[in-house]
């Protein structure tokens, strides 16, 4: 059967990501040269010889084999997994060989090996190693040492693998966080809020439950940006969102609806509950005084809110009335809290 062959622009792609190319594989002083060279005195043995071409998978993990190679030329890359995701065990030069240890273990391969250039192969048996391993003694010790320092080496770069794949979950994990949560706030985002709208519309139309819905804007908030620098506006919008997150319940959320807006959505919440948590924020706000540049920055938040069912038949309309009421509160003269009334 011929040999499984990775295609040049695969190889080329892995050899680049994984930087392979800059390896280069130790020649003279290889753990197997003693052996390499001692094949080229047995006149009365015969060998199997391979040529592989970059990219020829020589030993393909978990095949069986009473054979094992010796490379007489070339550079060869040892893998565990797949391709697209692998785990490098090695490399492999001049005078190093491969398979040695499914051969002495009597086992499947537990690894694959590539070939990154051309390489040439010189592909031993069992009794011939025996017989090598009988006429030179010493070998053995040797090779006692250079398999535990492989095991070594495997076994460490299988840990270096846990920890690249633990830094992909965290790449992962700060990607979902910024497709959740607003950077500078650190609240919702307006796209998790839609989602939590949709969650809660269908929790509440299925137990029969109220959701209140409480819009916030900070007053003047254009003067402080214009005043004290768009750095002072954006510690006075992470300060906002400590004093949200620290006036409501556990399970309220907490959002970022745009600018200088917040909206905060509260699952069971009669309106006595939506005013009495609206005034908290506004009086706790009224006592904010940032500290920026040696002055203190001082402004108030006008707020409004609205309950399902009560005001509107869906969430997307209650969001509507509590914004409403928001720009009542803003027109009355802001720093105050309006529930919306319907007509």
């Amino acid at each position: 059967m011929s040999p499984e062959i990775i295609p040049r622009p695969e190889l080329d792609k892995f050899i680049s990501i994984y930087g392979l190319g800059q390896h280069q594989a130790p020649e003279g002083d290889a753990p197997f040269m003693q052996l390499l060279n001692w094949t080229d005195s047995q006149q009365d043995e015969t060998f199997t010889e391979r040529e592989c071409q970059p990219g020829e998978i020589i030993l393909p993990e978990g095949e069986h084999s009473e054979m094992f190679y010796l490379i007489r030329a070339g550079q060869a890359v040892v893998i565990k997994g797949e391709l697209e995701n692998p785990t490098i065990i090695g490399f492999r030069g001049i005078g190093d060989a491969i398979g040695e240890m499914g051969l002495l273990e009597n086992m499947p391969r537990s690894a694959t090996v590539i070939a990154i250039t051309p390489v040439s192969l010189l592909g031993l048996g069992r009794e011939t190693f025996h017989k090598f391993l009988a006429q030179n003694p010493t070998f053995g010790l040797n090779l006692m040492s250079m398999l535990s320092g492989r095991i070594r080496e495997s076994d460490e770069e299988r840990l270096r693998g846990v920890v690249r794949e633990r830094q992909k979950e965290e790449v992962l994990e700060d990607l979902s966080k910024l497709a959740i949560f607003d950077p500078l706030t650190g609240l919702y985002n307006r796209r998790q809020m839609d989602e939590t709208l949709r969650a809660e519309a269908i929790r509440a139309m299925q137990r029969k439950d109220v959701v209140g819905i409480i819009m916030a804007d900070i007053d003047h908030f254009k003067r402080v940006n214009d005043t004290y620098g768009h750095r002072a506006g954006d510690l006075m919008l992470q300060a906002t969102a400590q004093i949200l997150k620290k006036n409501v319940r556990a399970a309220d959320s907490v959002c970022r609806y745009g600018g200088e807006e917040f909206a905060i959505i509260m699952p069971g919440a009669s309106l006595a509950i939506l005013e009495r948590t609206a005034e908290k924020i506004r009086l706790h706000f009224e006592k904010l005084s940032l500290d920026y540049e040696d002055q203190k920055i001082r402004t108030t938040i006008s707020l409004g809110a609205a309950s399902f069912p009560q005001h509107a038949s869906s969430l997307t309309e209650v969001l509507e009335r509590a914004d409403q009421a928001l720009y009542q509160a803003k027109r009355a003269g802001r720093n105050r809290v309006v529930i919306y009334q319907n007509p």
